[in-house]
C-alpha cells in the first residue's frame, strides 16, 4: 500500500498559498519487497493526492517473478484513474449545484423585474424556500463526466441569457430622458 496527502506545514494555516503545505506520502510492503514503492510510484504518476491505494496479491501457486510489479503497478493504476474521475465527477456536481442556485437567483430577479414593470398591483411571491435540489445522483453513478461537462456549459449559457433578459428588462421599464 501507499499513500499521499497534502498536509500544513507545522505553524501554518493555510492562508498564505501553496508554501503553507507539504505532501506527506509512504508505504509498507507487507512483506512483499518493493511492492509498496511500486504503488507511490504510480500514485505520483497519476497525481493522486489524499487518498490510500492498497493493492491484494496472493500466492497462486506459480512464482510470477518480477512480472509481478507489473500486474500491482497495473491495479494501483487502474484504482488511481477510477480516483480521479470520482474526484472530478463530484466537482462538477458541486459546481453544478452552485450554477442551479445562481440560475433559480437570477430567474427570481427577473419575475420581480417582470411584476415591477407590469405596473400591476401583484407582488412577486419568490417561491425561494420551497426551490427543489436536482438530483444528481444518476449523473454521479454514470461518472460521465462529459455530460457532467456539457451540463455545466448549458448551465452557465443559460445564466448569460437570463442576466441578457434582465438588463433587456430594466432598460424597457426605466424611463428614457429626451433633452428638449
Amino acid at each position: 500500500m501507499a499513500w499521499r496527502c497534502m498536509v500544513l506545514k507545522e505553524g501554518r494555516t493555510g492562508l498564505k498559498g501553496d508554501d503553507d503545505f507539504k505532501i506527506e506520502e509512504g508505504s509498507e510492503d507487507d512483506g512483499e519487497q518493493w511492492a509498496g514503492g511500486h504503488v507511490l510510484k504510480v500514485m505520483r504518476s497519476e497525481g493522486i493526492m489524499d487518498a490510500v491505494v492498497i493493492v491484494s496479491r496472493w500466492y497462486g501457486g506459480v512464482m510470477l517473478g518480477p512480472v509481478r510489479f507489473t500486474h500491482i503497478q497495473d491495479c494501483a493504476r487502474e484504482v488511481c484513474q477510477v480516483f480521479r474521475v470520482e474526484d472530478e465527477m463530484q466537482d462538477c456536481i458541486s459546481t453544478l449545484k452552485s450554477l442551479d442556485d445562481i440560475l433559480a437567483d437570477l430567474r427570481d430577479e427577473l419575475a420581480k423585474i417582470k411584476v415591477a414593470s407590469s405596473h400591476s398591483n401583484q407582488e412577486y411571491n419568490s417561491g425561494t424556500k420551497l426551490r427543489p435540489t436536482k438530483d444528481y445522483s444518476a449523473l454521479k453513478n454514470s461518472l460521465d463526466v462529459v455530460k457532467a461537462r456539457r451540463q455545466i456549459s448549458a448551465r452557465e449559457k443559460s445564466i448569460e441569457n437570463v442576466k441578457k433578459l434582465i438588463s433587456e428588462q430594466r432598460d424597457v421599464s426605466s424611463p428614457v430622458h429626451t433633452p428638449n
